[in-house]
């Protein structure tokens, strides 16, 4: 390959950015658009939004352009201490799930969440709802 074809090559390489999806530990510092706590999935950023007796899960792409879960199932447990809840989310709005169950707003709550889409496979992440965002420097 001549140069000007290897200058060529290595430019339009460099052109082309693909959307990396973000990390969990990219995300732990971010409050959703919802202000819950956001995740990443391989395929979808998940925000979980915690109340008292309530917890919503929104979906997005990892553009974070809305995902529709008409059709989508979705399962949270609620981990504190030995206890242990299970609640089930149902879809809610175009691209939420929504449960309800009895717990309070805790730091210490751990959610696993496993959701899924009417065309997918099933996709699992875990929360930390309630959890204080670190104070910015």
């Amino acid at each position: 390959m001549d140069r000007r074809n290897l200058t060529i090559a290595l430019g339009a390489l460099l052109l082309y950015r693909p959307a990396f999806a973000h990390t969990n530990a990219e995300l732990a510092n971010r409050r959703g658009p919802n202000g819950g706590q956001m995740r990443a999935t391989p395929t979808l950023h998940l925000e979980l939004v915690g109340k008292a007796d309530e917890l919503v899960l929104h979906v997005y792409d990892h553009e974070d352009k809305v995902v529709a879960t008409r059709g989508a199932t979705g399962r949270a447990t609620l981990l504190l201490g030995a206890e242990r809840t299970e609640i089930r989310l149902e879809p809610f709005g175009i691209n939420s799930l929504r449960g309800t169950g009895k717990f309070m707003p805790d730091p210490k709550l751990r959610v696993a969440v496993t959701l899924t889409l009417a065309d997918g496979k099933p996709q699992q992440e875990r929360f930390e709802p309630f959890r204080p965002l670190p104070s910015k420097k």
